[in-house]
């Protein structure tokens, strides 16, 4: 047989090397090629031995062969080629099936984790609260019990199906349903310089000076100067008021609310005694003033204030009438001793021998004016205070849900005793939900869940605190469905429910089926497994596909009883829908079923808790690790696996820290996922070393914004291309930022999204891009969220086109 090649491609086959840690592992002894060759080549016998291969001896392949000759015998190698290329091609497939790491088919991880007894996640419905209204036919002291089950449903998007949710448990509602709330009146903002009345005062106007204190007087109030005119303001919903811009004259601001305050101006003025003399004493407690003041009492504040001088605030101590000269000779001259009659008219201040004697008033202040002894003569004493209108308080300012408490705005009030817990709705439609307090003075606080600090977006007033609370779950009920006729001759039935996903609810740190069994009538009851079940045992188990299509499995006779037999005999109630998707706040509001007294649904804060099965990517990590951890938690891989599997946490981290109080390494795990930080902290307190303090801490997503703009292929659905490139970015399953696409803590670059975006079909070039974390522009190349942060990209993103090629 010739030496030359039969086909320039042939190639030589490479020896099988397979290194640890590969996502695929080499199972070919060859491929097409190499089998061609090795059937083309006449087995060599050793030397000075006749060939092995007589009968290939004839064959001709080069040049000057018979083309019939040539045709059939390369044909012939080539057809058993063909077969060995399938057969080596399938085995090296099912080689990589058998090992979690190297498996492609979905359905593959979780046939191969049965063997290890791990079960994986299956999807978890949301759970959510809503805030019932009652109907106005329901009085005060009524109450009205809406039953476990009652459906609601949520309003979808374009294109979507609604979600249907139901009940938990009966619930008693009444009234009061919602009472609006504020934070306490301020009627001046901290640092401000601005009061307001009810509709429009003109009885002042600038640089009038007004007294602001309390109504009941137990305070000295603040005198305050007016720096402007007076403005006149349309209210919002109708009516006016009136705006003061003020600076503080004398005394110190206090802070006052409209209710407890009054502002008032002087209707009356006086000057002082200044035609000989002093009116201020040497002390400057004693006042003359220039004629008689009997409307000053005792008590009363008066205001002095002269030009370009401090103005004082000062309380009447005493009053009386005496007699004054009000001759205005040049110099005085020393005056004659007094008559009887002159010492019992006051004639003491007299400097002249024939007085003009003046009846005025003189007052005794608790304090002393000595600083205006210089500039008495341009001195008024201001008196007579009079209200000048309404005080209102200045619009509630934005509330944070931790610095203050709220008030009822009244007729409303809050009821006597607090109930468990309460949601909150502000102008603007943001929610929150929280444990309230009532305080003997009637006013409410909230305190929050572990992962809020405080409310972010702060709320606008006034809001709404709404009582009646609805805990629901996803999920719609499905009864008595039948799944199944029973066999006693057949050990280890199955039967699969028609719909799916089937719901799966939280429970504590685990979770539980939905699904209700009876045989004949009689309730079975589902065990995690048949291991160490009696043979009599009424259990059944179930596992979903990969297709999350629920199966029931049925016992043998020796791990738990054998179905009996019976024609449609097994029958199933369960609730189907589930998963990470959940309806917005505000969307689940629609009433499935009336229901007399209801009247209608508030859903300020967003369901959640809700995951999708676990993925098979996922399955590979979770399943090795669970085995390794043996139910309990030693190393951080250990903390992480079981923090990840319980219901609602969607990512997990573990890092380690130092226990500074104990002097000892400690362990922080960050969850991302709605209100699991507790539930987690349980759940691991359970499981892990006693003598090691482990803190669960929520993980604080950034949301990220990216701007790109693209170069595409001309004459390409640009539509497509943009949905490509959102899918592959912002998919929840497995785009970029989804949770299987990046973690806790973990860091991006640039180079990373570019490869994503770049990956989609009709995407040329990237123009221009342009990261952002909570609106602030980070320029990479490397972008990190830090300790206990993850990145999640912003809803809505749409890439732009910024040319085509």
């Amino acid at each position: 047989m010739s030496t030359t090649p039969i086909c320039p491609c042939d190639a030589v086959s490479t020896p099988i090397s397979n290194l640890p840690g590969l996502s695929q592992i080499s199972f070919r002894a060859g491929d097409f090629n190499s089998f061609r060759r090795a059937l083309l080549t006449p087995l060599q016998a050793p030397p000075g031995q006749p060939p092995l291969e007589q009968s290939l001896t004839a064959w001709k392949s080069g040049v000057g062969a018979s083309p019939a000759v040539i045709d059939l015998a390369v044909m012939m190698v080539e057809w058993w080629a063909y077969l060995a290329d399938i057969l080596t091609f399938y085995n090296e497939r099912i080689a990589n099936e058998d090992y979690l790491r190297t498996a492609m088919l979905p359905e593959t991880p979780a046939a191969l984790i049965r063997l290890l007894g791990y079960r994986p996640r299956p999807a978890i419905g949301a759970t959510g609260t809503l805030a019932a209204l009652v109907a106005p036919s329901v009085y005060p002291t009524q109450t009205v019990t809406l039953p476990a089950g009652l459906q609601f449903q949520s309003k979808p998007g374009p294109g979507g199906p609604p979600q249907t949710f139901e009940l938990s448990a009966a619930t008693p509602i009444g009234l009061p349903d919602q009472v609006p709330a504020v934070p306490p009146g301020v009627l001046v903002e901290p640092g401000g310089n601005t009061l307001l009345l009810q509709g429009s005062v003109t009885s002042v106007s600038q640089g009038a000076v007004l007294l602001l204190g309390t109504r009941d007087d137990t305070t000295a109030p603040t005198m305050i100067l007016l720096t402007a005119a007076p403005s006149v303001q349309p209210v919002a919903g109708g009516g006016r008021q009136t705006q003061l811009t003020f600076s503080v004259a004398a005394g110190a601001l206090p802070a006052l609310t409209a209710e407890n305050a009054r502002l008032r101006r002087a209707n009356q003025s006086a000057a002082l005694w200044t035609v000989n003399g002093s009116a201020i004493d040497s002390t400057g407690t004693v006042i003359q003033l220039a004629g008689l003041a009997r409307q000053i009492r005792p008590g009363d504040w008066l205001a002095f204030t002269a030009p370009g001088q401090t103005s004082q605030l000062v309380k009447v101590q005493s009053i009386q009438d005496v007699l004054g000269d009000a001759s205005a000779t040049g110099s005085p001259t020393p005056p004659p001793p007094l008559r009887p009659w002159e010492i019992l008219l006051g004639f003491g201040v007299t400097t002249n021998s024939n007085p003009i004697p003046v009846l005025h008033t003189q007052l005794t202040l608790q304090s002393s004016i000595s600083a205006l002894g210089n500039v008495q003569t341009s001195v008024s004493v201001l008196f007579g205070w009079v209200e000048i209108g309404t005080l209102v308080d200045q619009p509630p300012a934005l509330w944070d849900g931790v610095s203050t408490s709220l008030q009822a705005v009244p007729p409303a009030a809050f009821p006597q005793a607090a109930p468990e817990a309460v949601l909150l709705q502000d102008s603007n439609g943001n929610g929150a939900y929280g444990t309230p307090a009532i305080a003997s003075d009637g006013s409410l606080s909230v305190t929050w869940p572990l992962e809020i600090a405080s409310l972010s977006p702060k709320f606008q007033p006034p809001i709404a605190i709404l009582f009646n609370l609805l805990q629901v779950t996803c999920g719609k009920t499905v009864a008595n469905e039948i799944v199944g006729s029973g066999n006693a001759t057949l050990a280890g039935q199955s039967f699969t429910l028609a719909n799916s996903p089937v719901t799966y609810l939280a429970s504590g740190s685990s979770y539980a089926s939905t699904i209700a069994i009876t045989v004949n009538g009689q309730p079975w009851t589902e065990a995690a497994s048949f291991y160490g079940q009696p043979a009599n045992a009424h259990v059944f188990v179930t596992w979903e596909d990969a297709n999350q299509v629920t199966h029931l499995d049925f016992g043998d006779g020796v791990n738990g009883a054998r179905l009996p037999t019976g024609a449609n005999n097994v029958v199933a109630t369960y609730r189907f829908g589930a998963g990470v998707a959940s309806p917005p706040a505000g969307k689940l509001t629609v009433i499935g079923q009336a229901y007399p007294g209801l009247k209608s649904l508030l859903n300020p804060v967003a369901a959640g808790g809700g995951s999708d099965a676990d993925p098979a990517s996922l399955l590979k990590t979770l399943a090795p690790r669970s085995v390794l951890t043996f139910g309990r938690a030693v190393s951080v891989f250990d903390y992480q696996a079981i923090a990840a599997a319980a219901p609602g946490v969607t990512m997990a981290s573990v890092v380690w820290s130092w226990d500074q109080d104990n002097q000892q390494a400690a362990i922080t795990i960050y969850v991302a996922g709605q209100n699991v930080a507790a539930s987690v902290q349980t759940l691991l307190t359970a499981s892990g070393d006693p003598n090691r303090p482990v803190s669960v801490q929520p993980a604080t997503s950034l949301t990220v914004t990216l701007a790109i703009s693209l170069i595409v292929t001309a004459g390409m659905d640009t539509a497509t291309i943009i949905a490509g490139v959102q899918t592959a970015l912002g998919d929840p399953q497995a785009g970029l930022f989804s949770p299987a696409g990046i973690g806790i803590g973990q860091g991006l670059f640039d180079s990373t999204i570019e490869a994503k975006v770049l990956a989609v079909s009709g995407v040329v070039a990237i123009q221009s891009s342009r990261f952002s974390v909570n609106g602030v522009v980070d320029p990479g190349p490397l972008h990190i969220p830090g300790e206990g942060n993850y990145y999640s990209l912003a809803s809505g993103f749409l890439p732009t086109i910024g040319g085509t090629q």
